[in-house]
């Protein structure tokens, strides 16, 4: 079994639907994602991403949230 990468699986999360941005503004972004195991919370605020997730880094979510509120400047 082949395992995903951080990159693909935030582009199988936005095909499936999964991801849902409840606030975009100058400042702050906030979104949920539902992964594969619970939903996750991603925000952007004061120049940082952070996502709830255990994972370290870049992880899918913030990717995935990225893709879609800063598609040149993605976390």
């Amino acid at each position: 079994m082949v395992r995903e990468n951080a990159a693909s699986k935030s582009r199988r999360y936005l095909a499936e639907g999964r991801v849902v941005v409840t606030n975009v503004s100058d400042r702050i972004v906030t979104a949920q994602i539902r992964g594969d195991a619970a939903v996750w919370q991603v925000v952007y605020q004061n120049g940082k991403w952070s996502c709830t997730c255990p994972a370290r880094g870049r992880c899918s979510h913030l990717l995935a949230v990225g893709a879609v509120v800063a598609p040149e400047g993605t976390p």
